[in-house]
C-alpha cells in the first residue's frame, strides 16, 4: 500500500510495524518516525524572522536600539540550516537578546534579562496561535498516517507546552514529545534521539528524523539514526525534501 500526498492519502489501519519511506531516489525501512516541529511541521525560518522584527519592534518602543546588534547575535541574515534564530531554544533567544541589549546600552545585567523576558512576554500577546501553529503542506497528513502503524515522535528545542498547544490547534492526539526540557543537551547532541528510542522502545537505527537544521541531522546521526532534510538542502543529510508533500509511505506487511 503505498500513499502520495500529491494524491488521496490512504488512511486504512494495519496491524504492520514497519513502514517503507520514500524521499525522492531514497528509501528508508523503519519502525519509528521523529518530526523535528518549527520549519518541518509548522513555522519555519520565515516565521521565526517574523517574532524576531516584532520583538525588535517592543524593544524599540522602551527605547532599546538592539536590532543592529541582534541581526548578527540571532544570525537572522545567516543559513537557516545553522542560524542561532532557527537552532535557539527560548532560553537561549532571552539570553542573546538581553546580549544585544547589553551590549548596545551597558545596562546591568540583571535588568538586561529582565528587559528581554518583558519583550518576549509582550511580543507573544499579539502572536495568533493561526500564525505559529498552522501546519505546513503535508504536515498534518503525514504525521496522522505515519502515526496509525508505527510509533510517531516530535523531538523539538521548543518548550513542551508549545508543541502541546500546537497539536491542541491542530486537533490532533499527541505524539511523544521529547523537548529540549527533557535532556541535559539539547541538539546537536544525540541525547532527544535516546530519549525517544527508550520511550519508543525502539533502537535508533530503525528511526528517521525529518529536520530543517544541521542540528537535527548530526543528532540524528550521532544516535544512529536516518536524518531526511526538510525544505534545505543539507550535505549531511541521508535524504532532502523540500515539502513532507513530497514523502511516500508505503505500509509493510
Amino acid at each position: 500500500m503505498v500513499s502520495q500526498f500529491k494524491s488521496k492519502i490512504n488512511t486504512m489501519v494495519t496491524n504492520s510495524r514497519k513502514v517503507k519511506i520514500t524521499c525522492g531516489n531514497d528509501e528508508f525501512v523503519v519502525k519509528g518516525v521523529v518530526f523535528d516541529k518549527d520549519g518541518v511541521l509548522t513555522g519555519g525560518f520565515d516565521l521565526w524572522k517574523q517574532i524576531f522584527y516584532l520583538y525588535m519592534k517592543v524593544a524599540s518602543q522602551k527605547g532599546l536600539c538592539v536590532e543592529k546588534l541582534a541581526i548578527d547575535l540571532f544570525g537572522v541574515d545567516e543559513d537557516p540550516s545553522i542560524a542561532p534564530l532557527s537552532l535557539c531554544t527560548m532560553e537561549e533567544a532571552k539570553c542573546l537578546l538581553a546580549a544585544a541589549i547589553w551590549l548596545m546600552h551597558k545596562i546591568d545585567w540583571a535588568t538586561c534579562r529582565k528587559l528581554s523576558q518583558e519583550i518576549v512576554e509582550e511580543a507573544q500577546r499579539v502572536i495568533s496561535p493561526e500564525m505559529v501553529y498552522s501546519p505546513l503542506p503535508g504536515a498534518k497528513e503525514l504525521l496522522t498516517l505515519l502515526s496509525q502503524h508505527v510509533p510517531v515522535a516530535i523531538a523539538t528545542s521548543d518548550s513542551r507546552s508549545n508543541v502541546e498547544e500546537m497539536f491542541k490547534f491542530w486537533q490532533v492526539e499527541l505524539p511523544i514529545i521529547v523537548s529540549a526540557e527533557d535532556v541535559k543537551k539539547g541538539k546537536p547532541f544525540p541525547d532527544m534521539l535516546l530519549k525517544v528510542s527508550s520511550l519508543m522502545g525502539i533502537p535508533c537505527e530503525d528511526l528517521v528524523v525529518f529536520g530543517d537544521s544541521l542540528g537535527d541531522v548530526q543528532m540524528a546521526h550521532a544516535a544512529g539514526a536516518k536524518a531526511v532534510a526538510v525544505g534545505i538542502r543539507i550535505p549531511e543529510a541521508d535524504s532532502w525534501v523540500q515539502s513532507l508533500l513530497d514523502v511516500s509511505v508505503e505500509v509493510l506487511e
